[in-house]
């Protein structure tokens, strides 16, 4: 077998009607980092029989899974499909002009939806199956293209025949100066709040993911999500004590995060990306006061339940012009 670069692996990916039943995929992922591997526990004899040997005689295997990470470009085609199995509801999907609108709520249940990776390898084709994210994280900065990662868990991969050739096309990307912050006394005002300029922005969501065993069975029967969290950062320009003050004095606040661009039509839409949160509360708030640099400050924020609509997210959609996942 020749040796090979990384960038030779094709990542595909598509949603699953069934849990943990693997489907073709149906979009490619803009892959820039690849670590899904299969793991095997193994239950090691702790037998003593007349020597020092400290792992006895016998590693047997007792659970087959796979896990790791995925990193990818943000591409408005593709990612529904990554948001849908983030937030764990089914994907809605309404007509926005001559584009489409892509809606996912957050599923109140601990059985978020899944998906299938497939991977077309030089080494051989495989797909994982039932793949559950643990941890999402949505990187944006000045100079590159927005990145999310993915913590994922799934079952154990089978052989597959994957030839990515036929999914290859370009998608939506989008880069730092696409990025419309708001913050607001709640969600109601964030549509008038004016944007506020950060240098980088970065919200991470925990699932919190854990394998289902059962006795009697090599692989997981499931996996589950649990408690679910969801933080953040700034970093902004240290023009006053705002949110300095936030953080002393408890605020709550609203929070939309947007990343739209007019460079490329979704039908007659600008391809688009929404996160909003309809409280925070803020944390950590730093500044960093080198001597030869602009003075910035860095702040936290962590999504709270709003009690009085029952809710953690108030909205999360991509529109492009995908017809439908």
């Amino acid at each position: 077998m020749a040796k090979f670069i990384g960038r030779r692996i094709a990542v595909g990916i598509a949603p699953e009607a069934v849990r943990g039943t693997g489907v073709s995929a149906t979009h490619l992922l803009a892959k820039t980092n690849l670590a899904l591997e299969d793991k095997a526990d193994k239950a090691r004899s702790g037998e003593g029989m007349g020597n020092i040997a400290g792992d006895g005689s016998q590693a047997i295997v007792a659970m087959q899974k796979a896990e790791g990470e995925i990193e990818a470009e943000l591409g408005a085609k593709s990612f529904p499909i990554v948001l849908r199995s983030v937030l764990g509801s089914a994907i809605s999907t309404a007509a926005e002009g001559t584009g489409y609108k892509h809606t996912v709520d957050l599923a109140e249940n601990n059985i978020h939806n899944t998906f299938s990776i497939q991977l077309d390898d030089p080494n051989g084709d495989l797909i994982f199956e039932g793949c559950m994210v643990d941890s999402f994280e949505l990187t944006v900065t000045a100079e590159d293209i927005v990145k999310w990662s993915a913590g994922i868990k799934s079952f154990v991969s089978r052989g597959s025949s994957f030839d990515a050739t036929a999914l290859k096309a370009l998608d939506y990307k989008f880069v730092g100066r696409d990025l419309i912050l708001k913050v607001a006394a709640a969600t109601t005002d964030l549509a008038a709040a004016t944007a506020i300029c950060v240098k980088d922005l970065k919200f991470t969501i925990n699932k919190n993911a854990d394998y289902d065993n059962c006795l009697g069975s090599l692989e997981p029967e499931d996996i589950l999500n649990k408690q679910i969290t969801i933080q953040g950062s700034i970093t902004l320009n240290y023009e006053d004590r705002t949110w300095r003050d936030y953080m002393l004095n408890g605020d709550y606040k609203a929070v939309g995060i947007t990343l739209k661009q007019s460079r490329d039509d979704a039908g007659d839409q600008d391809p688009t990306f929404y996160f909003e949160l309809p409280r925070v509360d803020f944390s950590e708030w730093e500044s960093q006061r080198d001597n030869d640099e602009i003075v910035t400050q860095t702040i936290n924020f962590n999504a709270l339940l709003d009690i009085t609509n029952n809710r953690l997210i108030s909205d999360a959609y991509v529109i492009n012009d995908v017809v439908s996942y």
